[in-house]
């Protein structure tokens, strides 16, 4: 598929978008285009998903065989429960520090689930707060 560049304007016009958006789209619509041709419709959609993920702060999260992550539910929580932050738990500047960090669980006060990284990435992440709906927790598959 051949990009149209006057097509892509009009699109961004038509929507009312801002200007420092449309431009930013501009920008990324030419760059992506730039190797279209070698990539498939699969490959399309994988590269737009990736990006969205990324452009938000969000995890992008693998599961290894045999793995199974649920979402916590409060008074499902033990000291000592493997937990991770679920991939798109925060946007923003927060997202890539605390998305998808893998630890353990140290301690459960007034709802808020203590956790402390065992992933060993960085930065290392001890005595850290987390509201339960943020989190996932392995269970033995």
């Amino acid at each position: 598929m051949k990009n149209d560049m006057k097509w892509v304007k009009q699109q961004i016009q038509a929507a009312k978008v801002k200007k420092p958006v449309g431009n930013a789209v501009l920008s990324l619509v030419e760059h992506f285009y730039a190797s279209e041709e070698q990539l498939s419709d699969e490959d399309v959609a994988r590269v737009t998903e990736v990006f969205s993920q990324i452009a938000q702060g969000h995890a992008i999260l693998k599961e290894k065989k045999n793995e199974t992550w649920v979402p916590l539910r409060p008074g499902n929580i033990t000291v000592s429960d493997i937990v991770r932050v679920k991939a798109d738990a925060f946007s923003g500047s927060v997202g890539p520090i605390h998305n998808g960090r893998v630890g353990v669980v140290v301690a459960v006060r007034y709802g808020d689930v203590i956790f402390k990284s065992t992933d060993g990435k960085e930065p290392s992440l001890e005595g850290t707060h987390y509201p339960p709906q943020a989190l996932e927790k392995l269970v033995e598959a």
